[in-house]
């Protein structure tokens, strides 16, 4: 066990420094800190923000939006399969609506919606949209795959609607159910960051980042960058570990 978390260390830090020197060396070669600032000055940029208390806040409104969009869009994709799995007219009704939700641009919904709504109510209604669909196809797939002799074994052998839903429905969508998941939190924060910068909502990252881009400090911009992914990463990893408490 040991050796294998050195070796997962040591890959972990070779394959870091190998992009670390990479990008260092397309800064040396654009030698251009407005396009391409190095890593060093993207940390030193970072350690300022880090510096500043009004970071934090920032950090934690677009954080609970984020959160926010998430569990509206995961509550009614749910529902919304659970509804079409029972109700087949329904599916007829809702299924292209979702279709085109899925295909239509990030950038366009935000545009469309911003006539109507401002600041955080934007953001977070970008993340529903974002995240619903995909919780909502997961889950009805989820259902259309469910084992149809099994299912008639539980009506044979009597089974209750607790017991069924336990030991067939319930592991069936929560294996669809958990990568849709996953793919939805790094599509939350992408598309909400998005409807910040756009917007250009009030105390928020992409506010920040508007801010940082229109005062050509590039370094900053790539900070924020880099909080936005660290943040993605944390919130993906508890997602997984509550995901695997969940199963077992």
């Amino acid at each position: 066990m040991r050796n294998k978390l050195l070796t997962k260390i040591g890959w972990g830090a070779l394959v870091t420094a190998f992009w670390l020197l990479l990008w260092q060396g397309l800064s040396l070669l654009v030698s251009n800190a407005y396009f391409l600032p190095s890593p060093i000055e993207t940390f030193l940029a970072l350690v300022r923000l880090l510096s500043e208390s009004e970071f934090y806040l920032v950090v934690l409104f677009s954080f609970i939006r984020v959160i926010l969009g998430l569990l509206l869009g995961i509550t009614v994709g749910i529902v919304l399969a659970v509804l079409c799995h029972h109700i087949p007219i329904a599916r007829k009704f809702l299924t292209p609506i979702i279709s085109v939700i899925k295909a239509m641009p990030v950038a366009t919904f935000i545009i469309i919606l911003w006539i109507t709504l401002r600041g955080s109510a934007l953001s977070i209604f970008i993340g529903f949209l974002m995240v619903m669909p995909i919780i909502f196809q997961n889950v009805l797939d989820g259902y259309d795959s469910i084992d149809k002799d099994l299912y008639e074994v539980t009506v044979i052998y009597e089974f209750s609607a607790f017991k069924r839903f336990k030991l067939l429905t319930f592991p069936t969508l929560f294996s669809y159910f958990s990568p849709a998941l996953i793919t939805s939190i790094g599509l939350a924060f992408k598309s909400q960051i998005a409807a910040e910068i756009i917007a250009y909502t009030n105390k928020s990252i992409g506010q920040y980042i508007f801010d940082a881009k229109y005062n050509l400090n590039t370094d900053t911009v790539f900070a924020w960058a880099i909080v936005i992914v660290l943040f993605s990463i944390l919130l993906e990893s508890v997602t997984k570990s509550l995901l695997r408490r969940v199963k077992k």
